[in-house]
């Protein structure tokens, strides 16, 4: 894969001088140099190795575009499609990330980490005054300069409210707020983030003390049961902003407002300066099955997926059932399979449409397509093409794979809309690449 990136970097006419800088499964960044009419200038290069998402991709463009008329931003110069790959085109700011300036440097001063806090707060004004959130802060993820600080990597970047994307919880989870695990992202995550994230800036370490190597499910319990470790690490003033900013319940946490003016005065209330803190650092035997226990969604969902997958379709059903009642909408889309299949309940289509369509509402892909078949089929319902074609392509745009295929037969057909090869072929080729099978044989029969 590597190989194949910085091949086709290198085939492009206006770039030239490619280095590697990071590597990863979604996105690879690299320098380089690019040639045009106003000369020769520096650039980041931001490779998307994944491009399913069409619209994760599309929305990050229009984020990063409007973020251009603030000077708290790297500034964003284009995006291009190169086969199966986006190019995003930077300027390059020529910093590190707190991450290699702390290995390279040694910890931040008190006076170096309020630069940075202070730019923090104001590129998180402006974009939670879009009312997104950014949605991964963490020390690889800002870049140090000597006057401010720069937030980069915006493609986690969703409206704050309860949906999908919140619910996914994916990757390393080291400064992931423990509301995540109810499928809730909002301003007060943010805040949450950057605390953990603060702590990192003047000790160098991460503030439960967790490796990137760890579990996923024992990265979030700590976030949601360990307190700060080594406290004493911290001077005294940060210690009672860290212990503020990291609370568990997002409404005890400061808001920007608070923290511009702690920038100011060093003030935080009074209960923060009186909260004992008891350390907890243990983790139980099943952290998963402990956080279920506790009501947490995600875990509930994955605890039910388990039953499902092993035949106990009885406690499948009841945990689905759960997290459906409370708004989860991966829960309300298998809940919805259950009725469809009549399993272990009886078949119901009304019962399976009325969940598909509460979880395509909170931006489901699965249950957008498992809607569309309904519409497609005319199961339990009139058939409507022209709804199943709205569904799949909505399904499409956010990477799922069957629905670019049901999209693609819809368009070689002619259901739903008139006959378009070109795009049947494009969603074909789509499907195709990320190993569809049916996919590959539509193509293979065109």
């Amino acid at each position: 894969m590597l190989n194949d990136v910085v091949a086709m970097l290198k085939q492009q006419p206006d770039l030239s001088k490619i280095r590697k800088v990071s590597l990863g499964e979604y996105a690879s960044v690299y320098k380089g140099v690019l040639e045009s009419e106003q000369g020769k200038k520096k650039k980041i290069i931001r490779v998307i190795q994944d491009i399913r998402h069409y619209h994760a991709i599309k929305r990050e463009k229009d984020l990063l575009t409007y973020l251009n008329q603030f000077p708290e931003f790297s500034r964003f110069n284009e995006i291009r499609k190169v086969g199966f790959y986006y190019l995003q085109l930077f300027d390059y700011a020529g910093r590190r990330t707190l991450t290699k300036q702390v290995k390279k440097k040694g910890t931040l001063s008190s006076k170096k980490t309020k630069i940075l806090l202070t730019s923090m707060v104001s590129s998180l004004k402006k974009i939670h005054k879009l009312t997104f959130v950014h949605g991964a802060i963490r020390p690889d993820n800002i870049l140090m300069g000597k006057t401010s600080s720069i937030l980069i990597e915006w493609s986690h970047a969703i409206p704050a409210l309860s949906s999908f994307d919140s619910e996914m919880i994916t990757g390393d989870l080291r400064y992931c707020p423990p509301e995540r695990l109810n499928g809730i992202l909002d301003e007060k995550s943010d805040i949450y983030s950057l605390g953990c994230t603060l702590y990192f800036a003047l000790t160098g370490k991460h503030i439960y003390l967790l490796k990137k190597s760890e579990e996923n499910v024992r990265q979030l319990w700590a976030h949601a049961h360990h307190t700060i470790r080594k406290l004493n690490r911290l001077p005294i003033f940060w210690r009672y902003l860290i212990i503020w900013m990291t609370q568990k319940q997002p409404e005890k946490r400061p808001n920007l407002k608070e923290l511009k003016i702690w920038i100011k005065d060093e003030i935080v209330p009074d209960w923060v300066r009186k909260e004992s803190t008891v350390v907890e650092s243990s983790f139980p035997e099943d952290p998963l099955s402990q956080l279920a226990d506790e009501h947490y969604l995600y875990p509930i969902f994955k605890q039910a997926l388990h039953y499902e997958t092993t035949g106990d379709l009885e406690n499948a059903f009841n945990l689905y059932e759960n997290g459906a009642f409370r708004g989860y909408s991966r829960a309300e889309n298998n809940l919805g399979l259950m009725y469809e299949n009549g399993r272990p309940v009886r078949k119901s289509y009304a019962m399976a449409a009325n969940m598909y369509e509460q979880a395509y509402r909170k931006g489901n892909p699965f249950s957008a397509y498992n809607l569309a078949r309904l519409f497609e089929k005319g199961l339990g319902m009139p058939v409507n093409l022209e709804q199943a074609l709205k569904l799949y392509k909505f399904s499409a745009l956010r990477g799922h794979l069957k629905a670019q295929y049901a999209l693609g037969l819809m368009y070689q057909k002619g259901m739903g809309t008139k006959q378009n090869l070109g795009q049947a072929e494009y969603w074909f080729c789509l499907a195709a690449h990320y190993g569809h099978k049916p996919s590959k044989l539509a193509l293979k029969n065109m």
